[in-house]
């Protein structure tokens, strides 16, 4: 066992990765939802949107090939993430713990499962990881070298793009930085990472596709399901027709499905687009005459953000493990394997109210970070607070993917800690 977990980066590094070369060879080309068979239409077509962020469009227009080489995305998206958490793993850890801890992770359906699974989620995840192992580096006083601004900062900031939710959870991430992180860098570094999200996102999506960076029909998603989810109430109705004249009824706006999942309002596209100039508006009218129901609304949506089970245990939807559509020259080149190694995933699904609870992980963080005194979880916990916060105001539906930093940030963290205690026998920290 010493000698197959060599505890140097460079090491870990070739093992994890040959774990999810592995694993990519037997789901190969990989696993593909209908979100997933969004970007391959993109790729192929060319006709590129800002639906998902201009910069990943752009992303797997060129990575693929122009859809030419769709197997090639899971496979870097997958390396890409084993590189960050590896890193990740060496910067808050021992070597020795930092090896073991992210080879096992490595070994778990939320590393490898995710990874091969085409998905902004999992760059935009890896960003969150390359930038937050430089902030942790930063924090102990390590020595920062050219390859961790290129590698950790840099690239990590333009990752962070690839999810429309990415610059504002950095933009949080900074702000709470500059309060309990006193350094005198900390200002520099993340005005630089600030700076390189906001660019790679104006220029791809301005100058490169002529569009604005926000698409607002996507954007105002999450007010438009409080919305249903208000007019499906007792109290709801007239309001549509008071804060949105002309376009629809009660009757066509209320959805109760929009209280916790997908919007089901018999809205037609062109009512939606209409709607846009009043949408906001109206939401924020809501606010004002219900701010109990919607706090109560996001509490019960995004049930799974929360660390207490006030709605019961919260089981959003998680791992991926098919191809959704057939015959659309997407296939496993061995089904009959691949079907066979879908068992982790289908396990790691069962026990999603455990798995995919991310409150329960950022719970597990903050008795690490506050009750063990891990001062280098407080980058990580901060990024956690940032990517929820987002997450639970402006997430039209719950999904552990979207949380994906926060559970494997929670289960490493954790597994490291059992690793420690295994080596020492107390809470002392292992020296190598």
């Amino acid at each position: 066992m010493k000698h197959l977990l060599n505890p140097t980066l460079k090491a870990s590094l070739l093992r994890n990765y040959t774990i999810q070369f592995i694993l990519w060879l037997v789901f190969f080309p990989g696993f593909y939802s209908s979100d997933s068979f969004g970007a391959v239409e993109m790729a192929k077509s060319g006709d590129l949107t800002n639906s998902y962020t201009a910069s990943w469009a752009i992303y797997v227009r060129i990575f693929s090939f122009l859809g030419n080489a769709i197997w090639l995305l899971t496979l870097i998206g997958g390396l890409l993430l084993v590189y960050a958490i590896t890193h990740f793993a060496f910067t808050i850890f021992t070597k020795k713990t930092a090896a073991r801890a992210s080879f096992l992770m490595t070994l778990t359906p939320l590393v490898w499962g995710m990874g091969i699974t085409l998905w902004h989620d999992i760059l935009m995840t890896a960003g969150l990881f390359l930038v937050t192992s430089f902030i942790v580096k930063m924090h102990l006083d390590q020595k920062i070298s050219v390859s961790d601004i290129t590698l950790k900062l840099i690239l990590g900031s333009v990752l962070i793009s690839f999810r429309p939710n990415g610059l504002p959870t950095l933009l949080v991430f900074s702000f709470l930085l500059l309060i309990f992180m006193r350094k005198r860098n900390n200002l520099k570094y993340s005005l630089g990472a600030i700076s390189i999200t906001l660019l790679v996102t104006l220029v791809t999506s301005n100058l490169i596709l002529g569009m604005s960076p926000i698409n607002n029909l996507f954007a105002q998603e999450w007010m438009r399901n409080d919305i249903s989810c208000f007019a499906n109430s007792q109290n709801g109705a007239g309001f549509v027709e008071n804060n949105i004249p002309g376009i629809g009824t009660t009757e066509t706006w209320k959805s109760d499905a929009a209280c916790v999942f997908l919007n089901q309002a018999k809205l037609s596209i062109e009512d939606k687009v209409r709607s846009q100039e009043y949408v906001p508006r109206a939401w924020r009218a809501l606010v004002k005459q219900e701010p109990r129901f919607v706090l109560d609304t996001h509490l019960m949506r995004n049930a799974y953000l929360v660390p207490l089970p006030l709605h019961g245990i919260p089981k959003p939807p998680f791992l991926h493990s098919t191809i959704e559509f057939e015959n659309q020259g997407i296939e496993w080149a061995f089904p009959s394997i691949a079907e066979e190694a879908r068992a982790p995933m289908r396990l790691w699904n069962a026990m999603r109210g455990v798995t995919a609870w991310a409150g329960l992980w950022f719970a597990v963080i903050s008795i690490l970070l506050f009750g063990l005194k891990r001062r280098e979880l407080l980058a990580p916990f901060l990024m956690s607070i940032s990517l929820m916060g987002v997450l639970f105001v402006f997430a039209p539906i719950p999904d552990g993917r979207y949380a994906l930093f926060v559970l494997i940030v929670g289960q490493m963290a954790l597994l490291g800690k059992l690793i420690e205690w295994a080596q020492t026998g107390s809470n002392c920290r292992p020296t190598d």
